[in-house]
């Protein structure tokens, strides 16, 4: 086998071919008989099997295609039931919370309504009782007043009393001189002078006394008319704020109507929210029969998958059987050609460890290392330069030798496929959905079918299966593949997608 991968340099695509499946221990079936009937008929067979594979294929991924669909609408379905829900929660507290105010609004209003009540009345018999304190002390103040006019006038008669009373003691003490003067003739006047002036003493006496007596209620008077002014005024400003606190209740009284109002809002409010709340709960019973009812269909849907995938399993192994009976059908060629190639890559690492090209660690690096930026992610190992070099000239012979073959290459035992052909082999660009479709090379593929072939160790396996090309378009194919052995060990699978 070492012998075999030292010299495919020099040797022709089928000379390599030849050599590798010799070496593996395969052959090809000569067909040296003419086809009998039922050779015949059971390749019919095996074609009509292999309409049927790719129909059940295709009809199972459709199935799993309305089963995704099902289960993102489901999923999106509970979001809209969490989110309907949340909103009765909160048209649910919103009505609580507008009931609540309601209550204490109409508590509120009670209250104010009643100390309102209250102090309106109070105020009024106040405000009566003040206007009628304040004429009262307005009047006693002109009283006072013109009492103090009536105290000053007597005290200015009793000044005039005593400016006479002066005037008069002076007339009698003349009178007395001129008496003296005339001697015997003027006894007569002497003594009415005399009289006189006794009279003069004692009304200067009198007046005196009566001035003295007069200062102190006028005092008094004057006091308390300065006192009834000031009662006065102090009246006339309770007055004034008793007509501002009147203003304030009317403006209290204004707010309690205010308070009416807004109660009449708050129940106009209360009133479409409790539907809203009710709507949406019923809204939120309606999503969550719906989404019951779509968990059904789609628990339906996957054992619709689950049979398809076991018609398509039956069939293929239909298919196997019938290929490796030794009937000619239109995979036994190719079949052939898988596990040659495969035998040959074998060897083909073979030479390169005998080499040293490689260690063994290295060639069964599981360590895959993310290339940043890419998408879909793509990996690297330690083998990836070795695939580079030598599986290029065998995957493209291999790719333009028959029409049907859409792709070919190597993966190891977890799907990882490291040299892809070289259309599907492309830089990867900004758009994930072209990357996904020319840019299948360093990616790992463990899919159903993917892992199949990479962990398959029988001669050959023979599948079908929908091929995502990317922007949500599928190919319907066969994937051939046969077990890459290296020294004995599992290496991975030799993969050749056909078209169905």
């Amino acid at each position: 086998m070492h012998a075999l991968a030292l010299k495919a340099d020099l040797a022709t695509p089928n000379e390599l071919l030849n050599d590798a499946a010799a070496s593996a221990g395969a052959s090809i079936r000569p067909i040296a008989t003419p086809e009998t009937g039922a050779e015949r008929a059971v390749r019919e067979i095996a074609d009509r099997f292999g309409k049927l594979s790719a129909e059940i294929t295709d009809v199972a991924g459709r199935i799993g295609d309305v089963t995704q669909q099902f289960e993102t609408q489901t999923a999106g379905l509970r979001r809209v039931v969490g989110a309907v829900e949340q909103v009765s929660r909160a048209n649910h507290a919103i009505r609580q919370s507008a009931e609540g105010a309601q209550a204490a609004a109409s508590v509120v209003r009670s209250g104010l309504e009643r100390v309102a009540g209250s102090v309106k009345l109070g105020l009024n018999a106040a405000q009566t009782d003040i206007e009628t304190l304040s004429e009262e002390a307005q009047s006693m103040s002109r009283a006072l007043a013109q009492a103090v006019s009536d105290a000053h006038k007597a005290r200015a008669s009793s000044d005039a009393i005593q400016s006479i009373t002066r005037e008069i003691q002076l007339l009698s003490i003349n009178a007395g001189v001129e008496a003296a003067r005339s001697g015997e003739a003027g006894k007569g006047f002497a003594v009415i002078a005399a009289a006189v002036k006794a009279l003069a003493e004692q009304t200067r006496e009198a007046t005196a006394a009566s001035a003295a007596q007069l200062d102190l209620p006028v005092k008094a008077v004057d006091a308390l008319s300065r006192r009834s002014q000031q009662n006065a005024q102090t009246a006339q400003r309770a007055r004034e704020g008793s007509q501002t606190i009147s203003q304030q209740v009317s403006e209290f009284d204004s707010f309690g109507r205010s308070v009416v109002d807004l109660i009449g809002e708050i129940e106009a409010v209360s009133r479409p929210t409790r539907e809203n709340a009710e709507a949406c709960a019923k809204a939120g019973q309606d999503l969550a029969g719906l989404v019951a009812g779509v968990d059904a269909s789609t628990h339906i849907l996957e054992q619709a998958v689950e049979r398809t995938d076991a018609l398509v399993t039956i069939s293929e192994g239909i298919l196997g059987s019938i290929a490796a009976s030794g009937v000619r059908t239109a995979q036994s060629e190719l079949i052939a050609t898988v596990m040659e190639t495969a035998a040959t890559i074998g060897a083909l690492f073979e030479t390169a460890l005998a080499r040293g090209d490689v260690t063994l660690a290295d060639l069964f690096d599981e360590g895959y290392r993310p290339v940043p930026g890419s998408d879909p992610v793509q990996h690297v190992t330690r083998f990836v330069g070795l695939t580079d070099r030598l599986l290029p000239p065998l995957q493209e012979q291999l790719l333009g030798s028959n029409g049907r073959i859409v792709f070919c290459a190597a993966v190891d035992r977890n799907g990882f496929l490291p040299t892809h052909n070289r259309k599907y082999a492309q830089p990867q660009g900004r758009d994930p959905a072209w990357n996904n479709a020319n840019c299948r090379n360093r990616r790992i593929f463990d899919d159903r079918t993917g892992l199949a072939a990479a962990r398959n160790r029988k001669p050959f396996l023979l599948q079908s299966y929908r091929r995502d090309m990317g922007g949500g378009q599928f190919l319907v194919m066969e994937d051939l593949s046969a077990p890459i052995l290296v020294k004995g060990r599992h290496w991975g699978g030799f993969r050749i997608g056909l078209k169905a």
